[in-house]
């Protein structure tokens, strides 16, 4: 089978996950996300409030852009780097650890999608974490988030920078 669609297309980015995985498309396809899921009894997941679930958590992805799973998949790097800035420095240690800790508590909560203020709040109050833990207990198993992946489209298009003076000069030098 040859499938012929007559057009010059470039795949620049291909991605595949694992497991019990829920989708969405935002926007017409301005916005896709996959979220991935570990499933105790895996019978559950062909249940609506699971399909509804894994929808209502990749619109959170799709909205809110979060950068990382959880806490453990921020680089240790990033989170040194917060720690010890140069402002901070005049600063008695142990409200260094105070400031620090309220830093990275505020990063986390921004970035992480674990963390984050779940979106509908029409649906439920707190973070993302507790609305996927309440829709396990209501189907009386567990699940947990594994990954994400959110792809808008464009991504990984660099805009050309043009010099506008060198392109003329150019023309006329030859």
């Amino acid at each position: 089978l040859v499938l012929s669609i007559g057009e010059n297309m470039k795949v620049r980015r291909f991605e595949r996950m694992d497991g019990i995985v829920s989708t969405y498309i935002h926007g017409g396809g301005s916005v896709g996300v996959m979220v991935g899921f570990d499933v105790a009894d895996e019978s559950k997941a062909s249940a609506p409030e699971f399909d509804a679930m894994g929808k209502n958590v990749a619109m959170q992805i799709a909205a809110m852009s979060p950068a990382y799973l959880d806490e453990a998949s921020v680089p240790a790097e990033l989170a040194a780097q917060m720690k010890e800035d140069p402002k901070m420095a005049s600063k008695p240690e142990a409200v260094l650890a105070k400031i620090a800790a309220g830093k990275m508590g505020k990063y986390y909560k921004e970035n992480c999608l674990v963390d984050q203020e779940f979106v509908r709040s029409d649906l439920f109050q707190g973070s993302v974490k507790g609305y996927v833990d309440s829709v396990a207990k209501e189907l009386g198993t567990e699940i947990k988030l594994n990954g994400f992946i959110r792809m808008m489209k464009g991504d990984g298009l660099e805009k050309r920078e043009e010099n506008f003076a060198e392109e003329i000069a150019k023309q006329i030098n030859g």
